[in-house]
């Protein structure tokens, strides 16, 4: 049953993935200077593609994004934290996570305006 907001099916997930995007980002931030912290990504968007290029409609609920532990240079101390690579990272995921909800939130205004008749 597709839900009653076009295309959430697909954006809440990506919104989801973004929400935990940010923590991992944040998390490899605070441990920036942490010997031997390994840097920690956030896998989705390759499970989304192949999720959506079955012909199962709801193979799309099934993807859920995963942390894994990223390669890397690896500093003298063991860290394999870039804080350039991070900030670009959380910038880029921010303006992700922005259209997403800005999507969502015109949708939902589009259907409020078709029920009151406007």
């Amino acid at each position: 049953m597709e839900p009653t907001i076009p295309g959430l099916t697909l954006l809440a997930p990506l919104l989801d993935a973004a929400t935990l995007r940010h923590r991992v980002i944040a998390h490899n931030v605070a441990n920036v200077n942490t010997p031997g912290y390994r840097r920690q990504t956030v896998e989705f968007e390759a499970d989304l593609a192949k999720a959506l290029a079955t012909a199962d409609p709801h193979a799309i609920r099934l993807v859920k994004p995963r942390v894994v532990i990223a390669d890397g240079p690896e500093r003298v101390d063991g860290n394999t934290v870039d804080i350039d690579q991070e900030m670009n990272s959380l910038s880029k995921n921010a303006l992700i996570y922005q259209a997403a909800a800005q999507i969502i939130a015109s949708r939902i205004a589009a259907l409020r305006a078709a029920v009151a008749g406007r």
